[in-house]
């Protein structure tokens, strides 16, 4: 493993920081490029932090043509636009493609791509189900990819997921950090854990990914031949319903579960912050972009579904990722109580009372 080095491009986020601590763990070398240093366990791997801005064409050039020994390019960053998005992808890859031992570049790509935050869609959905009219939320990117690459010794490889869920310090806004703090503040209000949303939403079929299962499958489609220039669908290994792990996710909290509520999430986030402002303070919080999860829970959804759930279901199919050789899987619910643990350990959320 020692002659593959990997860039990590997004290296703080809670898909680019476990998946620099994956490759760190499995002997990898690993290039972080990112605005802050990744706060990410090491364990003695060795990690270089590059500060370079992906905007801006001779930063590129300047930052990594001379790191001629690269293998692997992990694409993990977001940008405020597909525009942007597709202009920081393409001048990567001017560069890439002048590396010597460049091999391949993984995306993390998404359920939009099936038109998910369109309404209800086709499920389970497969990669190779026709594209969606009018969803351009990853079409012309991918086009770009596939048109670059063709004729060339280098490979791409995507991941499709849905809510990924894990702690990144620098962009911890994700369902289950959702929850958790919405737990906590029922918790600290002396109510009831009732579910958000409708009947429809609280019954219909859900799927997550964690985040280091997530960072695993990238490793694996990025480093098998088979599965070059290939996109695959990715979840924790079932859908779920949130009325069956909804009294598990209660008790985490020492809280009475209690059915719809039939209130959207945005507009509980909103009505409610007072009372999260009061428990940071109270029990000494890490700083929470907590102005940022009211608009972040409908993301590009219509209310009364958003990013937290929907009232049809929404899963894929994952057989093509197993076929491969990746069949690892995670229990949705025992995926939250873990991320409840780690956000209770880095103070993001209050101990259980």
């Amino acid at each position: 493993m020692s002659n593959r080095k990997a860039l990590v491009v997004g290296a703080t986020g809670v898909t680019g920081a476990p998946l620099c601590e994956q490759l760190l763990r499995q002997g990898w070398d690993v290039y972080a490029i990112s605005r802050r240093i990744p706060s990410v366990d090491a364990a003695g791997g060795n990690l270089t932090h590059l500060p370079i801005d992906l905007a801006n064409a001779s930063a590129i050039e300047e930052g990594l043509g001379k790191l001629k020994n690269v293998t692997h390019v992990f694409y993990c960053a977001n940008a405020p636009s597909q525009e942007l998005r597709q202009l920081m992808i393409g001048q990567l890859l001017d560069v890439l493609e002048t590396l010597p031992h460049f091999a391949n570049i993984n995306f993390i790509q998404g359920m939009k791509y099936y038109g998910c935050h369109l309404g209800p869609f086709k499920t389970p959905a497969k990669e190779t189900d026709p594209r969606v009219p009018g969803c351009d939320f990853y079409y012309t990117e991918e086009d770009m990819l596939v048109s670059r690459q063709r004729g060339k010794q280098w490979s791409w490889s995507v991941l499709r997921p849905h809510s990924v869920c894990g702690y990144s310090a620098g962009n911890p806004l994700n369902v289950a950090a959702a929850v958790a703090l919405y737990g906590s503040m029922q918790s600290e209000r002396g109510a009831d854990l009732g579910f958000w949303g409708s009947e429809k939403q609280f019954n219909s079929l859900f799927q997550v990914a964690d985040a280091s299962l997530l960072a695993r499958a990238s490793i694996h489609i990025s480093t098998t031949a088979a599965c070059r220039n290939t996109a695959f669908n990715i979840n924790n290994g079932e859908p779920f319903r949130w009325s069956a792990i909804w009294p598990a996710l209660a008790e985490a909290f020492g809280l009475k579960a209690a059915g719809p509520q039939n209130y959207v999430s945005m507009q509980y986030f909103t009505d409610f912050a007072p009372v999260w402002e009061a428990m940071t303070a109270k029990h000494g919080l890490k700083k929470f972009p907590y102005d940022r999860l009211p608009r972040w829970c409908l993301g590009e959804y219509t209310a009364p579904n958003g990013r937290l759930a929907c009232d049809y279901d929404l899963f894929a199919d994952t057989t093509r990722l197993r076929q491969s050789g990746f069949t690892e899987v995670l229990d949705n619910r025992d995926m939250f109580l873990n991320i409840f643990a780690e956000l209770r350990k880095q103070h993001v959320i209050p101990q259980r009372q």
